[in-house]
């Protein structure tokens, strides 16, 4: 009986919250397993990082030595080691257009699949296979891994072609060369943005499946045009959806950039552990992990803030 007064009394508790104070509820109880991973597993090496990244660390035998040395591992991380400063420029330069073209990408494939036509479900089977395989696997398994696939995917078969025909039409558009060579090197690697694009589409077909039938209806009655409609009805419904896509593909693609550059296997990831394992320089490694881990946040934050001021939220 006791127990029985109990539950009533939390389910009591629990429906006498508003809305949106359910909803800040269940917001914390999904955000529970990772911040209870956090605090489990990444807190502590976190700390451990930062420390060892201001000392010099020394291996003995039943644990490790530190001498405090300041910031002389991140002077030495970006004044005298030859590759580091290069991976971190790269790894931002590179990474934030891909990051523009996997999200305009996204929102139009979300969009296509999205609607009603016979062999709907095949074309969301191909956009996902990514998802379900893995990228590695379905870059392997739909282009194959014998010599002449891979030179057409690694970029010369289709650099030839859209530099000798859709580089000339760009040009002759009279576009500046800015844009010209940013949409070049985008359809270079079409493949690629078609392989790490799947966790976006899947995030905005959520997204658009959500959105009211009724605000499209309006718009109909208002006479919207179809493109009105999108800008004005579903890429603001959407601005959420980009928030948190843009933020996974920042992460995603800073990632792989660490582990490879120019198709080569040698990234930022690879520079750290080759430090710090390799050249037992454990300081000067954890200085590049933390370098590479703010560089991360600091970009993150940056693009969270500039998209979350244009954010609009349906109630």
């Amino acid at each position: 009986m006791k127990k029985t007064l109990n539950i009533f009394s939390i389910n009591r508790w629990y429906y006498r919250l508003s809305l949106s104070q359910k909803k800040a509820v269940w917001g914390i109880v999904f955000l529970l397993p990772w911040l209870l991973g956090f605090l489990l597993f990444f807190l502590k090496p976190l700390i451990e990082s930062i420390y060892y990244s201001f000392n010099k660390v020394k291996v003995i035998e039943g644990g490790v030595q530190t001498e405090f040395i300041g910031w002389e591992n991140y002077i030495r991380a970006f004044k005298i080691d030859p590759i580091f400063n290069r991976l971190v420029i790269t790894m931002v330069i590179s990474a934030l257009p891909q990051v523009l073209v996997i999200i305009i990408f996204s929102i139009i494939a979300a969009i296509l699949i999205n609607g009603k036509y016979p062999g709907r479900s095949l074309a969301r089977t191909i956009f996902f296979i990514p998802i379900i395989m893995g990228t590695e696997i379905a870059s392997t398994t739909l282009v194959g891994t014998d010599l002449v696939s891979q030179e057409l995917v690694g970029g010369r078969g289709i650099e030839a072609f859209s530099s000798r025909i859709i580089l000339d039409v760009l040009i002759h558009t009279g576009l500046p060369t800015e844009i010209v060579g940013f949409v070049s090197g985008a359809l270079n690697n079409i493949f690629f943005v078609l392989a790490n694009s799947g966790v976006p589409t899947l995030i905005f077909l959520a997204g658009l499946q959500t959105i009211s039938p009724s605000l499209y209806e309006v718009a109909k009655i208002e006479g919207a045009s179809a493109h009105e409609t999108f800008w004005k009805v579903t890429l603001p419904m959407l601005s959420p959806m980009i928030l948190v896509s843009t933020v996974y593909s920042i992460i995603d693609r800073f990632f792989k950039h660490a582990t490879m550059i120019d198709g080569i296997r040698y990234g930022m990831i690879d520079r750290i552990y080759d430090i710090a394992f390799r050249q037992a320089n454990y300081g000067l490694g954890a200085a590049m992990a933390t370098v590479y881990m703010l560089v991360t946040v600091f970009i993150v934050l940056i693009v969270s803030l500039l998209i979350s001021k244009v954010v609009f939220y349906y109630d």
